[in-house]
């Protein structure tokens, strides 16, 4: 996972002590509490409050855009306005992430950073719909972050790890996926599939560290 390569470069960069790097990213979780699988009710939901921190990273929103019409689980509501209408207002999603915020606001004063999920590199893949992660978050989670006073970023994620919006456009880089077994040179595909990875929405381990250094930028450190 990217947490434990960023730690390997920070120590690299500046020194064993410097900074710890703690992991409590939770597997499918969601940011909405009516989806099926909720952080807030995780054990790392309890790790996070039970701490205070200095930095507080927010990723969430691969596993909320999960419906029934891309295979998966009724987890996206379509309430935050498409693709080309995104908005804050009545969206469900958008509304627990503001939730979120406000509690990790408590855990010590931390410096809050929202990041914009990774792409989904192909249609179908986790049953999550490839519209909502790759058109409607690149806009959504910036928005959530100008409403939410003391959020910086968002640590654009997306575009780091080969977002190409407009991604609905046929034709495009990211439109045929990556595969194993395919001619595609589209360097991104690079990160996302190998003989040890490849299912379309995790990294494999040469994407981790891309992550891990796309995030530590974000970042500035």
């Amino acid at each position: 996972p990217y947490p434990q390569q960023m730690q390997i470069m920070l120590d690299q960069e500046h020194g064993e002590g410097a900074y710890a790097v703690t992991n409590l990213g939770a597997c499918g979780s969601t940011m909405q509490k009516e989806a099926d699988s909720p952080y807030w009710e995780r054990p790392q939901y309890d790790a996070l409050t039970a701490g205070t921190w200095d930095i507080v990273v927010i990723m969430l929103g691969t596993n909320d855009a999960k419906d029934p019409g891309s295979q998966g689980p009724d987890n996206w509501q379509h309430d935050c306005g498409g693709p080309y209408q995104t908005t804050t207002e009545g969206c469900r999603f958008a509304d627990d992430y503001r939730s979120m915020i406000e509690v990790v606001k408590t855990l010590g004063n931390p410096t809050i950073y929202a990041m914009v999920p990774p792409p989904l590199m192909q249609v179908y893949a986790i049953g999550a719909n490839q519209t909502v992660i790759n058109t409607v978050y690149p806009q959504l989670i910036p928005m959530i972050v100008e409403e939410n006073e003391g959020t910086k970023g968002p640590i654009d994620v997306f575009n780091g790890m080969g977002g190409n919006p407009p991604w609905y456009e046929v034709g495009s880089p990211s439109d045929a996926g990556c595969a194993l077994d395919d001619d595609n040179d589209w360097s991104p595909c690079g990160w996302w599939c190998d003989a040890q990875s490849c299912d379309e929405c995790h990294p494999n381990d040469v994407g981790y560290t891309h992550l891990a250094t796309v995030v530590k930028e974000g970042l500035g450190l």
